[in-house]
């Protein structure tokens, strides 16, 4: 009969990771890329550890944890530790291009599937007939030529960004049990996984882990988050990463009903949400890069962040409302992809309305001395 002894240092529980079919002619550049991006996270102790890797996959290390509550995102203490992970990863040196050009490529790329297959067909119903109606009476191409010109009038230094912080890309550790026995758990790697996935399980088994900590919770008692979904990682403008984490204060995927989201724009941060997080992410960021002991942010500093997050909001809203295009009648998740296709163009023409009038920006206070 098998022993069933173990070393200390033998993990109890693996995450077997397969690459599934994929397909186009850069899929699987995309993954070696995210592969190297893995091994390199994990020899810096800034990932899960890397047990070993095949042909068709990997074997690491798998972390218990649950995905964050869109209200989460909200709580003070919670989004401090957000903004300090944030940070983190903003101050990693990763071998890529460093050029600003992720955001410009892959709108580029889903425009071109938007007007060659999804907005070419029909419907399911009269309703999604004429939001596709509307989407297809907008010229993307002029519209990203418009914010190209825009954006290039903001001041925002290129880091490597997450660019899809959102709740269930945000992971709570849940207690370590060391008295289990080992567990191996697969999961397969797919071309075109969804940007958002509604199993709250799901969201864990479809991830690429980053921590800067190690996998047991803190005993100081502060929350302890996991980064995950490195899908869309690049190095991006500063200002679009926490752009889109406020953003997504005002997204809850939860409706059980159709369209499978709750819009509540109420619920992005007001001024001084965004100072809290701002501050916090500044200090840690000055920290990590310049390894100072003084990494308090000036004032100046955070009101220049503030002006970048408002400025590239506007992207945040034309990327996703593409993303949500391409998504529409492939993907096999129950979403309502064409609604919240309109909703982000909605908000997109809106906010650029507002710059053409010469109104962006005019009413929002900035943080001076007094608000110290």
């Amino acid at each position: 009969m098998m022993s069933k002894s173990f070393s200390s240092e033998e993990p109890k529980k693996v995450l077997l990771r397969i690459y599934g079919q994929v397909h186009g002619p850069r899929a699987m550049d995309a993954i070696v890329t995210e592969s190297v991006i893995f091994t390199l996270l994990s020899e810096r102790r800034l990932g899960p550890k890397l047990y070993g890797v095949f042909s068709g996959g990997r074997i690491e290390e798998y972390i218990p944890a649950r995905p964050l509550l869109t209200k989460e995102l909200s709580e003070p203490a919670l989004s401090m530790k957000i903004a300090e992970k944030m940070a983190a990863i903003h101050s990693m040196d990763i071998p890529l291009s460093k050029e600003p050009n992720w955001l410009w490529k892959t709108m580029g790329k889903w425009i071109k599937t938007a007007k060659e297959e999804r907005l070419t067909g029909t419907g399911k119903n009269e309703e999604e007939n004429n939001i596709i109606k509307r989407l297809k009476a907008v010229d993307f191409e002029k519209e990203v030529e418009w914010l190209k010109k825009f954006l290039a009038t903001v001041d925002s230094p290129v880091v490597f960004c997450h660019n899809d912080l959102q709740e269930g890309n945000i992971l709570m550790l849940e207690d370590v049990h060391t008295d289990e026995e080992p567990t191996y758990r697969l999961h397969s790697y797919q071309e075109d996984s969804p940007r958002k996935s509604f199993d709250p399980l799901s969201q864990y088994e479809d991830a690429n882990t980053i921590d800067s900590e190690s996998s047991h919770l803190s005993d100081s008692g502060e929350p302890k988050l996991v980064l995950i979904d490195f899908e869309y990682c690049a190095y991006n403008h500063r200002g679009f990463d926490v752009a889109n984490h406020f953003q997504e204060w005002g997204y809850d995927y939860t409706n059980p009903e159709h369209p499978y989201y709750y819009e509540n724009q109420e619920n992005c941060p007001n001024l001084e949400q965004k100072e809290i997080f701002i501050r916090e992410y500044l200090k840690h960021y000055n920290y990590y890069v310049n390894d100072s002991k003084d990494s308090t942010p000036s004032i100046d500093d955070v009101n220049h962040l503030l002006n970048e997050v408002d400025a590239f909001t506007i992207a945040t809203h034309l990327l996703w409302c593409l993303w949500s295009i391409v998504n529409a009648s492939k993907s096999q998740i129950p979403f309502g992809y064409w609604e919240f296709a309109l909703t982000r163009l909605e908000s997109y023409m809106r906010m650029k309305q507002e710059v053409k009038k010469d109104k962006f920006g005019a009413q929002k206070r900035k943080i001076c001395e007094v608000d110290i």
